[in-house]
């Protein structure tokens, strides 16, 4: 079992804890939000104990936190994953994942070191229109 922590209480940030918990290998274990009442109406949505935080430094201190998926503004993304990946956890960041070439090969660099994980959250290979666009460029 992985343990979720989410940077984020949006929508996306629903869908997403919902797929992790329908696979059965999450449980979410923490949210971080500028607000604690933020934090904890998102949490109220699930089950078991869930930590909620608002300091940045203290979310990713939390001993039950393995994979972090972060679906902050985007101007925030690289500051959370860097600190997060830094933190040992690993990271799943919302798409566009950075603002420029220089963050992804910053990220990357990191997690070579750190020896974790960076996944950008796009589906477009698995949508229909991708496929359609990729019938049509071979053409």
């Amino acid at each position: 079992m992985l343990f979720l922590g989410i940077i984020g209480t949006n929508r996306i940030s629903h869908q997403f804890v919902q797929g992790a918990l329908e696979s059965g290998k999450y449980t979410l274990s923490a949210v971080f939000s500028r607000k604690q009442e933020t934090a904890e109406n998102f949490a109220n949505n699930y089950t078991g104990e869930i930590d909620c935080e608002t300091d940045l430094n203290a979310f990713l201190a939390l001993p039950n936190l393995d994979v972090i998926y972060i679906a902050s503004p985007n101007s925030l993304h690289f500051f959370q994953a860097k600190s997060a990946i830094c933190a040992d956890k690993h990271v799943i960041v919302e798409k566009p994942a950075f603002s420029n070439p220089k963050e992804i090969a910053k990220i990357v660099s990191l997690t070579k070191e750190k020896k974790v994980f960076f996944f950008e959250a796009a589906r477009h290979i698995h949508e229909e229109n991708f496929k359609i666009i990729k019938s049509f460029l071979a053409k």
